[in-house]
């Protein structure tokens, strides 16, 4: 499977995601999403909040059809390495397999505290994908810093904390 990448105005990715699909359905179109546990009236709820806004992946089989998605295309850009190479590859690759293999929907994860080592037991970010720069066990939240298209991007997770006391 291959795996592509649309850049939109933030905002319209589910517009985008929509097209896709009217467009062919063999293409997977996916706007990966975070849930997150945020509290509100001092109850803690999950909300869902954007991973990449502005960014649609794409996964199909095989070479994506030029013809395909050209009506898309002139709104939009498929991102595009220097070579002229559309399809991800690399890094960029590995991280929009690691969202597909989540169905674009990143879940909390569960970590266990031991000192100053944090090891997470169970979710997306047990997969190793990004760095973890900073944990916020009040707030239930871990700041990952992760790298897509050659950019450094700094996300907050959702992290819950599972240690005995």
């Amino acid at each position: 499977m291959k795996a592509y990448c649309i850049f939109c105005k933030t905002g319209s990715e589910n517009y985008v995601k929509q097209q896709v699909n009217k467009i062919d359905n063999a293409i997977e179109a996916i706007v990966p999403v975070r849930v997150l546990w945020e509290k509100c009236k001092g109850k803690w709820e999950t909300r869902e909040r954007l991973l990449l806004p502005g960014y649609v992946f794409l996964y199909y089989e095989g070479d994506l059809p030029d013809d395909t998605l050209r009506v898309l295309i002139r709104q939009y850009r498929l991102l595009e390495y220097d070579t002229g190479k559309k399809e991800l590859w690399g890094y960029d690759y590995n991280y929009a397999m690691w969202i597909y293999s989540h169905n674009g929907r990143i879940e909390v994860s569960r970590a266990l505290f031991e000192g100053d080592m944090v090891k997470v037991i169970d979710g997306p970010l047990a997969d190793g994908i990004g760095k973890i720069i900073k944990l916020d066990r009040h707030k239930r939240r871990a700041w990952v810093e992760f790298e897509f298209a050659g950019k450094i991007f700094r996300v907050s997770l959702s992290v819950v904390d599972i240690t005995p006391y």
